[in-house]
């Protein structure tokens, strides 16, 4: 049920506690559904939805920019293929009449009995007084191509199709639409005909039952479900109407089927005593293997038990804000999870669109708009939801807003800002190593590592088998304020060879392991995502990675571009040390120079703050200085330099992490700018400096 961004919060809380009052299924206890097998999405879908960044306000004119962006910017080729519209394209009223529906206080479509009298509908009576075609607003102009006039819904699937992509619309299994336009029941053969005549290829049906709290004669209070068919006849056998539609208007027309996605909520329970007494949900075998619980009609929620049989996608949760805990174990992982099951190429289990690279709409966040609701993902958390999304197989659907900067602009209080995606969001949406894992060809979703997570904080660990015997594995940090170092070990992974090879897919660290993965530091909200595979890889030489952290052992690391081979011993090239070594007092610089064993002065403790930073002291024990902390200044070309202890400095606070070349990156807190040295000579002073990837200082080795 899609409501409007704004009123996600409210809703979600409405639909949680609903949720908490229905007999759920535990953990790893559901019963496979069937596959549909229609031959469609036989992997997971990848576009974007236009829901989420534009709303009802949709134009052709923006889905059009859309289509020039994803094309010219490289998402097309990277697998991100179709471009669907969302609620709000249509007209008020079907082309049968000349105004819209009328509608009870509700907001439900006003149903009437055989004599034209109007009716409440609640008690499965009711008839639809609408008639004809769906007609796109004014919002969707006509357009000439060729000499043939296209309403502007055909139109644009013309166009994406001339773009080598896919087109979606938006419709439902009930009388009105979440917006109060006409739905498809009772049309669904109409609809579905004139669909695969414009050139949809996929189709997104929702489910919005609108009308009056329903008390049964039970007593039992069932909230709202609708009204007339919506009472009478189960999601399940709606949805089966409408797809065996579109499957008869493909092969009536020639056309290869189109996908369906169903997106009907956990709320949406039915009436029994109202439900059909021949209605196939009532006879369905994997619906009666998996019972229904009281006060629920089968057929209706949760679609995880049903919906694979008669649609390719299946929303298996609620609608999801830009909050990253609505995806984590908490939110629909643990759903996901429970129904992973289902997961088979032609038969997806979809947990909403997509909010990395989001950003917010109803206003300058921070700025005009506060609620947190509408916050943008960081780019650590835009990594851990897709890393989420790609290891449950589930569809990669953007509701980013992918346009350009000048097409995406907004003005409030005197405010002006861009939604359009940033440059980071764009390349973390790119990664070929996520999509690989997502678009795998053997289809099968990721399961839990261990037990589940004691706490909402408390990290989660994935594992998921690739089509080419490869392993992917997921270390989630759940923890919103801290990082966290969770690991796995080779054997709880259920991997019995003597060492595999793996490469982190976001930092394109690679290396050898014959017993853990992890350990490293993961930032708050933030993930690590592996490829493992069976055999020796090249590695990255010496201790390697970053967990040198909170090792308890004192540590040479050496700047790179400063001589030496790399690997063990000495021999990676200068090493950092205490300028004028352990006599030099306190306030002294560090430098580099050429390794000695056994020097106190080149020797480093990596130690985990509280706050998940690191503090990073030195080995001396003299009258002049014991232990000093490693520190920085607050300008670029600042030394670093010794000072003592004072614990929440910012500038004796880093963060270590393994970069792409396998070595460490170290970034201080106070300034944001990585340890980096002034020179490659002996004696070259250690400083700070903006981050460069490309600057061979920055990138340092652990040779003992």
């Amino acid at each position: 049920m899609r409501v409007p961004l704004k009123q996600l919060t409210g809703a979600l809380a409405t639909m949680a506690l609903a949720a908490a009052s229905l007999t759920t299924l535990t953990l790893g206890s559901a019963i496979p559904a069937a596959a549909l097998g229609n031959g469609a999405a036989l992997t997971p879908p990848m576009g974007w939805n236009s829901w989420n960044s534009l709303g009802t306000g949709v134009t052709e004119q923006q889905v059009q920019q859309t289509i020039d962006f994803m094309s010219a910017n490289g998402l097309v080729q990277a697998g991100y293929n179709s471009v669907t519209i969302d609620d709000g394209w249509s007209v008020g009223h079907r082309d049968g009449q000349t105004t819209d529906f009328a509608k009870n206080s509700y907001g439900a479509m006003q149903l009437y009995d055989a004599n034209g009298n109007p009716v409440p509908g609640t008690d499965g009576t009711g008839n639809d007084p609408t008639s004809g075609h769906l007609t796109p607003n004014g919002a969707f102009p006509s357009q000439t191509v060729n000499g043939q006039t296209m309403n502007g819904i055909q139109y644009l699937a013309w166009y994406a199709h001339s773009k080598g992509m896919k087109f979606g619309v938006y419709a439902t299994d009930t009388y009105t639409t979440c917006q109060g336009h006409p739905g498809s029941l009772g049309h669904e053969s109409t609809d579905a005909t004139d669909f695969v005549s414009w050139g949809v290829d996929f189709v997104k049906y929702d489910d919005c039952p609108y009308g009056p709290p329903i008390t049964g004669p039970d007593g039992h209070n069932y909230g709202t479900q609708g009204e007339g068919k919506e009472l009478t006849q189960s999601i399940y056998a709606r949805v089966q109407t409408f797809q065996h539609a579109l499957d008869a208007a493909s092969a009536a027309q020639g056309k290869p089927r189109v996908v369906l996605s169903v997106s009907a909520q956990p709320v949406h329970t039915g009436v029994p005593y109202l439900l059909n007494a021949n209605d196939p949900a009532r006879t369905d075998p994997v619906i009666v293997a998996a019972g229904t619980p009281q006060y629920q009609s089968p057929g209706y929620s949760p679609t995880g038990v049903w919906c694979g049989q008669v649609a390719n996608l299946c929303r298996i949760g609620g609608d999801r804000d830009s909050e990253l805990n609505g995806v984590l174990y908490n939110g629909q992982l643990q759903t996901a999870l429970q129904y992973a099951g289902n997961v088979r190429p032609g038969g997806w289990n979809d947990l909403d669109m997509s909010f990395a690279g989001w950003q917010d709409v109803f206003g300058d966040y921070g700025v005009t708009d506060t609620c947190t609701c509408h916050k943008p993902f960081t780019d650590d958390e835009s990594r851990t939801e897709l890393s989420i999304l790609s290891m449950m197989a589930a569809p990669l659907i953007s509701g980013a807003d992918l346009r350009t900067a000048a097409d995406s602009q907004h003005t409030d209080s005197g405010y002006t800002w861009s939604t359009g995606i940033t440059a980071s969001s764009l390349a973390i949406l790119k990664n070929a190593d996520m999509i690989a894992i997502d678009q795998d060809a053997l289809g099968k979703a990721a399961t839990l590592v261990g037990s589940a997570p004691a706490s909402p904080t408390a990290p989660v660990i994935l594992k998921r088998q690739l089509a080419n015997g490869d392993t992917a594995v997921a270390l989630v940090n759940q923890d919103p304020s801290n990082w966290a170092m969770p690991s796995t070990t080779l054997s709880a992974l259920g991997l019995t060879g003597s060492s595999y090879s793996y490469k982190e897919v976001w930092s394109g660290a690679t290396g050898t392991t014959t017993g853990t993965i992890g350990g490293s530091w993961i930032p708050a909200h933030g993930v690590a995502l592996y490829r493992l595979t069976a055999g020796s890889g090249s590695g990255t030489g010496g201790t390697g990675g970053s967990n040198v952290v909170g090792d308890g052992k004192y540590h040479s690391i050496a700047a790179g571009g400063t001589g030496g081979t790399g690997g063990t011993g000495g021999t990676g090239g200068k090493v950092l040390e205490v300028q004028g070594g352990c006599g030099a007092a306190v306030g002294g610089n560090s430098d580099i120079n050429a390794y000695q064993s056994g020097n106190a002065a080149q020797q480093w403790l990596f130690t985990p703050n509280a706050n998940g930073t690191v503090q990073i002291t030195d080995n001396c024990a003299t009258t002049a200085q014991t232990h000093g902390v490693l520190s920085a200044g607050a300008q670029a070309g600042n030394s670093a330099y010794l000072l003592n202890s004072y614990p929440g400095n910012p500038w004796q606070e880093w963060k270590v992490q393994q970069n792409a070349a396998g070595g460490l990156t170290i970034t201080n807190v106070g300034n944001g700018m990585v340890l980096d040295t002034s020179g490659s000579a002996a004696g070259s002073v250690a400083v700070t400096n903006p981050g460069n990837s490309s600057a061979p200082g920055q990138s340092w080795t652990v040779t003992s």
